[in-house]
């Protein structure tokens, strides 16, 4: 793998997909949603200038990534994530909610996931650039989980109690953890190439615990109000991806890899418009009421 195949259009499309889109959705909500959520400060001015301009010169590297030392593609397109870090994790320290510590996971997954795959074509070890690409995936797979997660039922409750039926829907807080250690343990049994018996059943303990979450939000009661009911339908869209998953281990695959479409498509895809949606409405003064 030289440096000419990282340009080819199947392998720049999965790298950009998991390293490229998702971090800007991800971590794009994440500076939105910080400060009002945990508290910390504002990113702007220069910082957000700096962050900014680190993202799109990744992408930019990868684009002519034909032309340039692999290294070099490589530091500049590594460089998001440690400045983003220095901008962000420092403030996690004052954070009352223990969830908040969650976004090092995902920031150092992306980061690892992303490091992997470049020394995997650097070096021509196709099965290291691939585990990179299967960290990044994860990553955003636990991203949707721990924030679906906690603002499913909140959003819910919230939609319930303006259209006159208040109901409570809380966190198991047990739960809540399971679901995120379940993919943790998932990710580490995949990537690691555990047996086949213990993934699968991994991914099938993951899935029956989102679907146990997803059951508690009660879908049914919020289909008037579809800025709600699109995250209900992406965390449905992770449940089935983990659950084809557990399929594929055990011999039952409908396709190839059709999972990572599930989830990438679906859950996240899903989950981006919902949140994006949301977060517009909020921030420019409208009603979370969205009209076709």
């Amino acid at each position: 793998m030289g440096s000419q195949s990282i340009s080819l259009p199947a392998l720049w499309h999965q790298h950009e997909i998991v390293f490229g889109f998702s971090t800007a959705i991800i971590f794009g909500f994440i500076l939105t949603a910080l400060p009002s959520w945990a508290g910390t400060a504002d990113i702007k001015n220069t910082g957000l200038v700096i962050l900014v301009f680190s993202w799109l010169l990744g992408r930019l590297a990868l684009v002519l990534s034909s032309l340039l030392p692999l290294p070099l593609v490589a530091i500049l397109d590594l460089s998001f994530l440690p400045i983003f870090a220095w901008l962000v994790v420092p403030q996690l320290r004052n954070v009352h909610h223990r969830i908040f510590l969650g976004l090092i996971v995902i920031t150092a997954g992306f980061f690892i996931g992303n490091l992997c795959y470049y020394l995997g074509v650097i070096q021509h070890e196709q099965q290291l650039w691939q585990q990179g690409l299967r960290i990044g995936l994860y990553a955003m797979i636990f991203h949707c989980s721990v924030t679906l997660g906690v603002l499913g039922p909140i959003f819910t409750e919230n939609a319930l109690l303006e259209d006159g039926r208040p109901t409570e829907i809380g966190h198991v807080v047990i739960l809540e953890w399971l679901s995120a250690a379940s993919i943790i343990a998932l990710a580490v049994a995949d990537i690691g190439a555990a047996s086949t018996p213990i993934s699968g059943a991994l991914a099938l303990f993951a899935f029956a615990l989102h679907a146990v979450r997803l059951y508690r939000w009660r879908s049914l009661s919020i289909l008037t109000s579809p800025i709600v009911w699109v995250l209900h339908l992406g965390y449905a869209w992770l449940c089935i991806s983990l659950l084809l998953l557990a399929l594929d281990y055990f011999g039952l695959a409908i396709g190839t890899e059709s999972w990572v479409h599930a989830f990438t498509l679906g859950g996240f895809g899903l989950m981006s418009l919902g949140l994006m949606t949301r977060v517009t409405l909020r921030h420019t003064g409208r009603e979370l009421r969205p009209h076709p």
